[in-house]
């Protein structure tokens, strides 16, 4: 099976979730082969999920502070996104993955919890989508069975924590923050040669590390994204990213957030 990867860049909310979405629809389009995608945003945002109630989140904090706020596609609890944090996606047949998405999701967390492990950060998979260091969670993941037989998944890996402004963001208590979340730079490596300090985590050696992992054994070849995708992303954040808002009569559901919940 041949991959394409699409190197780190940053964008806003809303071109953030398009982008994914224009992605989806060339893999299921044949257009594409499966993709493995990095990204920054390049303001801190809040995504919730895709019937999540938007009352959830603290809006006018959001408002306050300049926060970007999307709905994704896929399901899940609302996730603050700090403009330090790393996100990745991966967009491919399910049938790579057994069509079982318990499979996919294992398989696609696994290079997360390997890089971690690689920067000397031990971490394990709960509750089958959770990425947790020491009982706390590190990495959130979601991901929706798409039209096409199409698998489409997302995550994002903590690397700071912002222990003022999350916690005003996603409506939760500081004191629980710090009681379920942690991030990279909050842990150090030491060996009988050498130590990883908070400084040493830099933000390349991460991105290398999880990168690394993510191709590893695969054949893949690094693209930009085409000129369909470029075009469909931009008309899909103006027209259904650049709105929280669903329609009338939809059913909402109360999910909470991300980081200070399992599953």
């Amino acid at each position: 099976m041949k991959w394409r990867l699409i190197e780190q860049k940053e964008y806003n909310a809303a071109t953030n979730m398009a982008i994914d979405h224009a992605i989806y629809e060339s893999v299921a389009n044949g257009k594409e082969n499966p993709t493995i995608r990095f990204y920054k945003w390049d303001g801190s945002s809040v995504s919730i999920g895709a019937y999540q109630n938007p009352k959830e989140i603290n809006l006018d904090a959001c408002k306050k502070h300049s926060i970007g706020i999307v709905r994704r596609m896929t399901g899940g609890r609302a996730v603050y996104h700090d403009k330090a944090d790393f996100t990745y996606s991966v967009i491919a047949p399910i049938r790579i993955f057994n069509y079982s998405i318990e499979n996919a999701y294992k398989e696609i967390c696994s290079p997360i919890i390997n890089a971690l492990n690689e920067l000397g950060i031990k971490a394990a998979i709960e509750n089958k989508n959770d990425i947790v260091v020491n009982r706390k969670k590190i990495s959130g993941n979601a991901a929706k069975a798409m039209d096409n037989g199409v698998y489409l998944q997302h995550g994002t890996l903590i690397y700071d924590i912002d222990f003022d402004l999350m916690p005003k963001i996603l409506n939760v208590s500081q004191d629980l923050v710090k009681e379920k979340v942690t991030s990279i730079l909050q842990h150090n490596k030491q060996s009988n040669a050498s130590e990883f300090t908070r400084s040493q985590l830099t933000q390349k050696k991460v991105y290398e590390a999880l990168k690394n992992n993510f191709i590893a054994d695969k054949d893949f070849k690094r693209e930009e994204l085409s000129k369909y995708e470029l075009m469909r992303a931009d008309d899909l954040a103006k027209t259904r990213y650049s709105t929280i808002m669903l329609p009338t009569g939809t059913l909402l559901k109360n999910k909470g957030a991300c980081y200070v919940e399992r599953g």
